[in-house]
């Protein structure tokens, strides 16, 4: 019983021979997706290597490469005779809560950096997104989607949300220019007293692979973070929540204790 709760999670895998991607690829991928899905959750055990090439229907030789692949990225375990377990998939960091702005930093290190604004629209919120800025169901969202350049190659795609009975629609001239710290402190005089940003990988939509312009060939993991600033209104602590898609092979984090 225990076996079969094991492996009947594998079981919508399907193979393409045809595809460019080597086959321990495709497992990779299908992998990732069930730990980013959280069908595979932190402490599931893997079945061994006999029983994946069974299922997969591939040599043990891709099974290997597929979680050598996997335990290199940091998402499992492996130890001879213990087999392989998921770890937990998000690692939440106070070093980076001490980046103000990633655009004024690269700004800074003399990096020329372009903003394309994809959208800006006043909207009706989903409710997840109610939930993390802590908004009652009447107040709408300001939301802005803009893909960041450098050279003229996508770096990565920021989607804000902020509170609409706040924050109005921002001029382009601004919004193209300013990162969105200098556009709270700035242009809408607002302190941010609090920080908190959560990073963990994950896999991108078809809209998102196209914008970052990731290649079919390429590694499709990306890096996803979640910012969420708080600030001083009226006497109330009020939140303003970002979520950021970088590609996996342009981006990298330093962390500092």
């Amino acid at each position: 019983m225990y076996m079969q709760m094991q492996t009947t999670v594998f079981k919508d895998f399907k193979l393409d021979k045809k595809s460019k991607l080597p086959y321990y690829y495709q497992v990779y991928e299908y992998l990732l997706r069930k730990i980013s899905g959280n069908e595979l959750r932190e402490g599931y055990q893997i079945p061994n290597e006999m029983i994946l090439c069974e299922l997969f229907n591939v040599s043990r030789t891709t099974i290997r490469e597929a979680l050598r692949e996997l335990e290199l990225n940091g998402y499992v375990s492996r130890g001879r005779g213990l087999g392989t377990f998921i770890l937990k998939r998000s690692v939440e960091s106070g070093a980076l809560q001490k980046v103000s702005s990633i655009v004024d930093e690269l700004k800074d290190k003399g990096i020329h950096i372009e903003a394309k604004i994809l959208e800006q629209s006043i909207i009706e919120p989903e409710e997840k997104i109610r939930v993390k800025l802590e908004i009652e169901k009447n107040i709408k969202v300001l939301f802005i989607k803009r893909l960041m350049l450098s050279d003229n190659e996508p770096l990565y795609i920021t989607k804000a949300y902020f509170p609409n009975d706040i924050f109005k629609p921002i001029k382009k001239e601004y919004l193209s220019n300013l990162s969105f710290t200098k556009l709270v402190q700035e242009y809408f005089k607002f302190n941010i007293t609090g920080r908190k940003r959560i990073l963990q990988p994950d896999l991108p939509d078809e809209e998102t692979a196209k914008l970052l312009e990731i290649k079919q060939d390429e590694k499709k993991v990306i890096s996803y973070i979640e910012t969420f600033w708080s600030f001083d209104f009226k006497g109330q602590t009020r939140l303003i929540y970002f979520a950021e898609y970088f590609r996996g092979s342009k981006s990298k984090f330093i962390f500092e204790s």
